[in-house]
């Protein structure tokens, strides 16, 4: 990819709706338009657990967990139709279990490979639950030990050729399950679990593995079959988020985490030794990891509390870019995502702000190439997915206050980004 030419922002869009704007800059630039808004708003503003969005069969969906206050019915994972965010489907949560984290993160796949696609995603009600993509209905319930929190896993980690569910509760417990909810094994990791397992073959033996890292502070390594390979301790630290990707030339890839102290680090897929760490203050947040700028060295994008989206070398951790996304206080920054929002074939950074701002940015550089805000809080990453099937992702971004927002980018031709 090569940088954007720097130019001045020349047309404000205006207000669409009240609180909401949508920017574009430079000749014919990227545009970040709003498509739709759900109606899945509640009270509570302080939904921070991201949707999951894709193709169905041929359709495009989104499935969006909704936080309520506490004894009301408002609790639900929601099926939406990406092309207006109309409820196709809601499965709700008791009031008795709605809470802040009523619904985790989703994630869709069908691991019993029966062709029918399911969405999984745990409950306060201390369950696993499977849902039809298509109808909601609950085709796989298993009872966990804690509410879960992190969004499951599906892949083969037996080699059985068929992909197991795996899940950790909040209390550091991680489950997985066979697709017909039987139970292959289960393991304590010893402490408050709110960061993202992530599956892979970091030793590189052909067989794939889970990283995890806890709140105690320890970054560890299971086999598919539940073993250890490898604890590190990662300096103390609660890790808050986690991703992976391949740094340098082995070839296993390397489990990076994020701390609420602050830190990044990248480990070594094989031995979990730190190739290097870096204090970006306080609340460090990770998710993008790839070669966002083309020159063919993989980078790590990191976000923190100061609103500060920085680019690192994966291999070195060398700082390559820094730009501040917003000026308002924050009390936390989502990490960014790369994704190709215009259909080029290069990518953009994605990356979303406390105070309710939306940012496209240029991954070779940093500078901010378009902006959407809306006046409610967000405490999670968007998710990028095409689920409109054009060629281009779309990012969904789910506000604090439960309602979904669909953008798409355009350009200054087609400022809305619609088909």
């Amino acid at each position: 990819m090569r940088p954007r030419t720097a130019a001045v922002l020349v047309v404000l869009l205006g207000v669409l709706l009240a609180g909401v704007g949508a920017v574009f800059l430079q000749d014919g630039g990227v545009t970040l338009s709003e498509r739709w808004v759900s109606e899945t708003g509640t009270d509570i503003r302080g939904n921070h657990h991201p949707v999951a969005a894709g193709r169905i069969d041929g359709e495009g969906m989104v499935y969006a967990p909704v936080s309520a206050p506490g004894g009301t019915s408002d609790c639900r994972l929601v099926g939406l139709h990406a092309s207006n965010g109309s409820t196709r489907w809601s499965h709700a949560v008791p009031p008795a279990n709605c809470t802040l984290h009523a619904v985790a993160d989703p994630a869709i796949a069908d691991p019993d490979r029966d062709g029918t696609t399911e969405v999984f995603a745990a409950s306060t009600t201390e369950e696993l639950l499977g849902f039809d993509a298509h109808t909601g209905a609950v085709e796989f319930r298993v009872t966990l030990s804690e509410y879960g929190y992190t969004k499951p896993v599906i892949a083969d980690l037996t080699g059985d050729g068929r992909s197991e569910i795996a899940v950790v509760d909040v209390s550091g417990t991680l489950f997985v399950y066979a697709p017909d909810g039987s139970l292959v094994w289960e393991r304590d990791l010893g402490g408050i679990t709110n960061g993202a397992p992530q599956a892979g073959d970091f030793t590189g033996d052909g067989t794939l593995e889970l990283a995890v890292g806890t709140g105690a502070g320890e970054a560890v390594l299971v086999d598919g079959d539940g073993t250890t390979v490898w604890n590190r301790s990662t300096w103390d630290e609660a890790v808050g988020w986690t991703t992976s990707g391949q740094a340098d030339a082995d070839p296993a890839p390397e489990f990076v985490v994020a701390t609420t102290a602050g830190t990044v680090g990248v480990l070594d897929g094989v031995t979990g030794e730190t190739q290097w760490r870096r204090d970006l203050g306080t609340l460090a947040s990770v998710h993008a990891f790839g070669d966002g700028d083309g020159d063919g060295d993989p980078e790590v994008y990191a976000g923190a509390r100061d609103s500060g989206l920085r680019a690192f070398d994966a291999r070195t951790g060398d700082l390559e870019w820094t730009t501040t996304l917003t000026t308002e206080g924050t009390q936390m920054m989502p990490p960014p995502l790369l994704g190709d929002l215009d259909g080029d074939g290069d990518p953009e950074l994605v990356a979303a702000t406390n105070d309710g701002l939306v940012s496209v940015v240029d991954p070779s550089t940093g500078e901010v190439l378009a902006t959407y805000s809306r006046e409610q809080p967000i405490y999670t990453h968007p998710t990028l997915a095409d689920a409109d099937g054009d060629g281009a992702v779309e990012a969904y971004v789910i506000y604090g206050d439960g309602r979904v927002v669909a953008l798409g980018a355009g350009t200054a031709d087609d400022p809305s980004g619609a088909l």
